[in-house]
């Protein structure tokens, strides 16, 4: 029978500061032009596949299917389902001339996801459900990565903060799934930063805090910010959902990006934080790492951004103990968002880096 954690995708990866003078990237809508001044360096150019299997279909019928429905809290008589939806690689600040070049199974539609900004690639499969057969979604992409470690006057920070759009301001410092903003959050957000007032230390500080005090380990228990503040705890996605937590308490804006390392002998699933940073826009912050505060290295691919990442056309029964789908979210999105019923299947996913070369 088909079980959620066969096809759930978590994340894995082990887990410097910079604040000196420098020039300034415009704040607008458009990511600033490729410059070694503003921080870009190292191109490297990569083209990869994202892929999905869906082997040896066995198709539910009757009393075995009205029983999976019942032991996945889906109603008795709904017939075999599966959707999938993947966020479609794109232009970020350090990915850039994004190509996406190959799709084996062209998509069923492609909306936005205007809260977070990514474009949403949706496959209903359902009726290619067919017993004994097998689903390949196969899409082929490139682009070129930049080591990106922007030169931050904090000073110049301080005087523009008042310049942070105001929507971005309430929608990243907002509580939400995974994200909530207890008391305790609160009191350790405040305990760490204490009297400092200038968002890019208060910012430094709390990355230094979770760096000096989480430990690795996965997989977690649980997921969520409240509870690595309790454990201590967590995979990267644990490192990254309590700096956000903690950010946001001190309102700086910070979000989640979803992704990937990417070299040519190992792709590995990974998570990392952003935070707004006027006039610099998105700057990466990943806790996992030494030198994560203020860089990000060019052999990443940046997925998806933002969590609890609404989705069209999902069931109503969906949710995480049947799916990767909740109230019409998902938490989180690389490679594959999943919701499957009635049917058994050995269900895979493969990552593959076709090059990987310096420019």
């Amino acid at each position: 029978m088909l079980k959620r954690k066969e096809i759930r995708f978590l994340l894995f990866i082990v887990g410097a500061i910079i604040f000196n003078n420098c020039s300034s990237a415009v704040l607008t809508e458009d990511f600033p032009q490729i410059d070694s001044a503003k921080g870009f360096s190292n191109p490297r150019y990569v083209e990869g596949e994202l892929i999905v299997n869906i082997k040896n279909i066995h198709l539910f019928k009757e009393e075995e299917l009205e029983q999976s429905n019942i032991e996945n809290k889906i109603p008795k008589e709904e017939k075999p389902t599966l959707k999938l939806w993947s966020a479609k690689i794109s232009n970020q600040m350090n990915q850039r001339d994004v190509e996406n070049l190959e799709y084996t199974l062209p998509p069923t539609e492609i909306f936005a996801d205007e809260e977070n900004g990514n474009k949403i690639l949706y496959w209903d499969l359902t009726d290619s459900l067919k017993e004994g057969s097998s689903i390949v979604v196969k899409r082929k992409f490139s682009y070129i990565a930049y080591d990106y470690k922007p030169i931050i006057n904090q000073n110049i920070v301080i005087e523009r903060w008042s310049e942070i759009p105001q929507s971005i301001l309430a929608f990243y410092t907002k509580t939400e799934d995974f994200l909530i903003e207890s008391d305790e959050i609160k009191k350790t957000a405040a305990s760490i930063v204490g009297g400092e007032e200038n968002p890019l230390l208060k910012a430094n500080l709390i990355y230094t805090w979770i760096r000096d005090t989480m430990k690795y380990v996965y997989p977690p228990e649980k997921r969520g910010a409240n509870e690595a503040l309790k454990k201590c705890e967590g995979d990267c996605g644990q490192y990254s959902n309590l700096f956000i937590a903690l950010a946001r308490s001190q309102k700086i804006p910070a979000r989640q990006q979803s992704g990937f390392n990417v070299t040519l002998e190992k792709t590995g699933y990974h998570v990392w934080s952003e935070i707004y940073l006027p006039p610099y826009g998105w700057v990466p912050v990943d806790a996992t790492r030494e030198n994560g505060f203020c860089f990000l290295d060019n052999k990443r691919l940046i997925a998806s951004v933002g969590m609890n990442i609404p989705l069209r056309h999902t069931p109503e029964w969906a949710i995480y103990e049947n799916s990767d789908v909740k109230n019409g979210v998902t938490d989180f999105m690389q490679l594959v968002t999943l919701v499957a019923s009635g049917f058994d299947a050995e269900i895979s996913t493969e990552r593959k880096i076709l090059r990987s070369e310096n420019r």
